[in-house]
């Protein structure tokens, strides 16, 4: 079997490998150009992550920083409320004497001022007790 090539045959043979070089060549360097595309698509979305983490971290320690505060802050509170339910206790223990006093002014015949300022109640209070338990005076 003899091969034997016609001039025609050659020319067609280089016509389709000039127009595969030509392709492959055209391919190689869409290839390569998608390939720096994605490169530099790469190193943006790196870029960016990387200001997000540190955008991220920034707030992370703010935030905690803020609970930080609030956490003294609430602390300082129910210390506060603490305080002021140990002297709403003692002001309880010692409201009935403070009442009593009032009363036995109020029935002494008093002054509704003189009550309010020996016994810690307040002006209406010391009013309200003249009225009711006062002496009757005649009309």
């Amino acid at each position: 079997m003899d091969l034997v090539f016609e001039p025609n045959d050659i020319l067609f043979f280089a016509g389709r490998t000039a127009i595969l070089l030509v392709a492959l060549l055209a391919f190689s360097l869409a290839f390569s150009g998608w390939r720096r595309a994605t490169l530099r698509s790469a190193e943006r979305l790196q870029a960016d992550l990387g200001t997000a983490l540190d955008r991220l971290q920034t707030f992370a320690a703010a935030q905690a920083e803020q609970a930080d505060r609030l956490a003294a802050r609430l602390e300082s509170l129910e210390q506060r409320i603490d305080a002021r339910a140990q002297l709403n206790a003692a002001a309880a223990a010692g409201a009935p004497r403070g009442y009593e006093l009032a009363l036995r002014l109020a029935r002494n015949g008093a002054t509704q001022d003189e009550i309010a300022e020996s016994s810690g109640v307040t002006r209406q209070e010391a009013q309200l007790l003249v009225r009711l338990h006062g002496p009757r005076r005649s009309a």
